[in-house]
């Protein structure tokens, strides 16, 4: 026990130490997480904002919904590849003061005009003293704030709320699991759209990067029509006739298994798998008695850890009570 806890110290240790690496002012804490948050909801926004206008928990006036509207069937002609850029009110003074305040991002009215977002404002000091990243549902509010701008002159208020009221369902769908509690250089986000016909994006976060790991997701998850158990491990049962689902749902998420070396960190994360499974053409059912285990290592690198793209394992399995004899292991 009394190792245990040291080993956990020390890893707290390393992940603050890491913090205060990742950059040596305001705008570069996080080395950079901040603007990669930006980008990415910058690339799903069509997806958020849609899932906004579907859903009544948005809780959207006929008025915002109608800018949403717009917004949402402008963007495909509206974004371009040099649209979105990062500057900073500190280094360029009166650059953001925009009605006398400085704000975090500003653009023009045209669509297809620039958007350029404020560097200094895409991180905030915590608590324990260390920066936390702007997140992805808070960029999204900050973007759809500025694409508002490209479709009629309405006023920095109206297009606030706009976009907190996207923000608020996003962050209500999102389940963010750090390592360790009180800190966030390695964590999993999942966002679950919905519970029918969608499929989760999976984001590991490690340092300064994040990993996008839905593709793997959702090749490995099933649905089996049929299965032979077999009580012997480590021999697998016998499948028959399985299925890509038609939707997934990742929740109930907690890490284990945590292996430390001196360079290395072999960490593990399960959680619940519930997919919609299609029975017949016209029957489908919610299988809720899956798990998933997501494997990976870091390696360290001076005082950071770094994700080992090669070392990702994604597996959905059964809590397999049958398997009550156990095999001795065959040589190779």
């Amino acid at each position: 026990m009394k190792t245990t806890l040291t080993k956990l110290v020390v890893l707290i240790m390393v992940l603050s130490t890491q913090s205060v690496f990742a950059g040596g002012d305001h705008v570069n804490n996080g080395g950079g997480l901040g603007e990669k948050n930006v980008m990415y909801a910058y690339e799903k926004l069509e997806s958020y904002i849609k899932l906004c206008l579907a859903s009544e928990t948005c809780k959207l006036n006929p008025t915002q919904q109608a800018i949403l509207q717009k917004i949402y069937l402008g963007l495909p002609q509206d974004k371009n590849p040099n649209q979105l850029t990062f500057s900073s009110e500190k280094n360029n003074p009166g650059s953001f003061i925009i009605d006398g305040n400085v704000r975090v991002a500003k653009t023009g009215s045209a669509v297809g005009s620039q958007i350029v977002i404020n560097a200094d404002l895409l991180y905030n000091k915590n608590q324990s003293g260390s920066y936390e990243a702007m997140s992805i549902p808070e960029a999204v509010a900050v973007l759809v704030h500025e694409f508002g701008h490209h479709y009629g002159n309405f006023s920095h208020d109206v297009l606030d709320l706009i976009g907190v009221r996207v923000s608020l369902l996003l962050q209500s769908k999102v389940i963010t699991t750090p390592l360790v509690p009180w800190m966030t250089d390695i964590s999993m986000t999942v966002l679950n759209q919905d519970s029918t016909g969608s499929f989760p994006e999976v984001l590991l976060y490690v340092g300064n990067d994040i990993i996008d790991i839905s593709r793997q997701y959702k090749a490995e998850i099933e649905c089996v029509g049929f299965k032979i158990p077999i009580p012997l491990l480590p021999v697998p049962d016998i499948k028959i006739n399985p299925k890509a689902p038609k939707g997934s749902i990742l929740h109930n998420l907690h890490w284990e298994k945590i292996k430390d070396g001196d360079t290395t960190l072999d960490v593990q994360i399960t959680g619940n798998v519930s997919n919609r499974c299609k029975v017949k053409s016209d029957t489908e059912i919610r299988n809720n008695s899956s798990q998933m285990t997501i494997k990976f290592r870091l390696n360290k690198n001076i005082d950071t850890w770094v994700y080992d793209r090669s070392s990702l394992e994604v597996r959905q399995f059964e809590d397999q009570w049958w398997k009550i004899i156990k095999l001795p292991l065959l040589p190779n």
